[in-house]
């Protein structure tokens, strides 16, 4: 079963006296355990299909199934749990909260779990995502006390720290120099590889895209392309 499955998605804005298609019956099949790099120009789609991939935003029209539910059926409540339990979240900035530690940041998405995590629990899980990221000696630190990849793997952490599935990456070194970017991205490929985590990532920039197994462009609120990526 796909983990995605998009079937002729929509997405219209009213835009003065007309409309804007963000999304124009865009159909994708995701599978478990892929890494999919989504291109394309400013204003292709690419976001807005992130954002309906995330439950952050609902289509106008069309269906989508994450992990076999459809999830445009769902109360915002249940779009909760589920961006909760299935999703891990990272940007291309960082949305680390500046007054806590790198610890207490990979901390917060087990404060809103819907499976209750004692506070032992929730710093011995937060500690082991940072020690997966290779971060433990950093913990303690707030995010003005680290580098932009190390902030970065910290926002890698918290997307890790609930053992979601999917991981949806928009940008994630848009704001990271050349060495930093190839250290994130092949973080990204060693968490695809071994643990088998699902990533969906949006960049403009094809060295990015390399990294990725399959690549997915977008035109005009349309797929144009989908091809195997051979690294």
């Amino acid at each position: 079963m796909a983990l995605i499955a998009t079937d002729r998605l929509e997405k219209k804005y009213d835009v003065g006296d007309s409309v804007v298609h963000a999304l124009d019956g865009v159909s994708l099949s995701i599978s478990a355990g892929e890494f999919v790099a989504v291109m394309g120009p400013s204003g292709s789609g690419k976001s807005t299909f992130m954002n309906v991939a995330g439950c952050l935003d609902k289509p106008s029209a069309g269906r989508y199934f994450l992990d076999g539910t459809d999830v445009i059926r769902m109360g915002r409540d249940d779009l909760a749990r589920i961006r909760n339990e299935k999703i891990g979240f990272v940007f291309q900035g960082f949305n680390l909260l500046a007054r806590t530690s790198a610890l207490e940041n990979v901390e917060v998405p087990l404060l809103y779990s819907t499976r209750p995590v004692g506070p032992k629990q929730r710093r011995e899980r937060a500690r082991l995502a940072l020690t997966i990221l290779g971060l433990d000696d950093r913990r303690h630190h707030h995010p003005n006390q680290l580098s932009g990849g190390q902030q970065q793997r910290v926002a890698i952490a918290r997307a890790l720290v609930n053992d979601a599935p999917l991981l949806l990456a928009d940008e994630p070194t848009g704001n990271l120099d050349t060495k930093t970017s190839i250290e994130i991205m092949e973080l990204f490929v060693k968490l695809n590889e071994e643990k088998g985590i699902t990533i969906v990532l949006v960049t403009h920039e094809p060295d990015i895209s390399a990294y990725s197994k399959r690549i997915v462009r977008f035109l005009d609120g349309r797929i144009v392309s989908d091809e195997v990526n051979r690294r």
